[in-house]
């Protein structure tokens, strides 16, 4: 996705994105089903701290010791899998983490990647990400154990990755979202301005 991106279907849901502008996979499923991404730009060119848009429209839920944090949807979203409400838990950022109830509108910068590890485990600046697709907001956010998020979901199956470049997608079964959309919101500026201009050209003489 891209800085300011909104994806609306045509029901009035978000439709949920893959939170980057480039996607290119270093590690596959671990610790449940985290993957890991490098760090790229749209060329696929490697940069540092690569910057993350909220996948959808959400509040921070959790923080913890490794500057990770856990966005969740405030709404159900369209997902591969069905209208659901979505939670995302990214690590390893160099700064502190967003507080918790912070709100983040879709398309807007919440994260970006880093090197960031409490317990040093972690070897090159790098984005940490794992989803979580959930029907009611108030369920368990881990699995019994503390390992993995509460019904954890392959990521393919839990976000569309429409105007992302894929640089190194692991070959796995990503998709875009091909459902109706809502068209952007003409702003009220762009709507008065043909009016405006005719108005002046008229006064000025200039109409035939």
């Amino acid at each position: 996705m891209q800085v300011n991106q909104q994806m609306i279907a045509s029901d009035g849901y978000e439709v949920c994105l893959f939170p980057c502008e480039a996607m290119f996979l270093t590690q596959g499923e671990h610790q449940g089903y985290a993957l890991d991404f490098r760090p790229v730009n749209a060329q696929g060119v490697r940069i540092t701290k690569m910057p993350l848009y909220a996948p959808f429209t959400g509040t921070i839920v959790w923080n913890g010791n490794d500057h990770n944090c856990i966005l969740q949807s405030n709404n159900k979203v369209h997902t591969p899998s069905g209208l659901k409400y979505v939670r995302v838990l990214v690590a390893h950022q160099e700064d502190p983490p967003p507080t918790v109830n912070s709100e983040f509108r879709q398309g807007f910068k919440w994260y970006e990647t880093g090197n960031y590890a409490d317990t040093g485990a972690s070897f090159g600046e790098h984005l940490h990400m794992e989803y979580a697709l959930v029907d009611n907001k108030s369920d368990r956010l881990w699995n019994e154990g503390g390992i993995g998020l509460y019904k954890g979901t392959h990521m393919w199956d839990s976000l569309y990755d429409n105007d992302t470049f894929l640089a190194n997608d692991g070959n796995l079964d990503w998709i875009k979202w091909e459902g109706g959309v809502v068209p952007p919101t003409v702003n009220k500026k762009e709507k008065r301005f043909p009016w405006v201009l005719y108005a002046r050209k008229f006064r000025q003489g200039r109409i035939s």
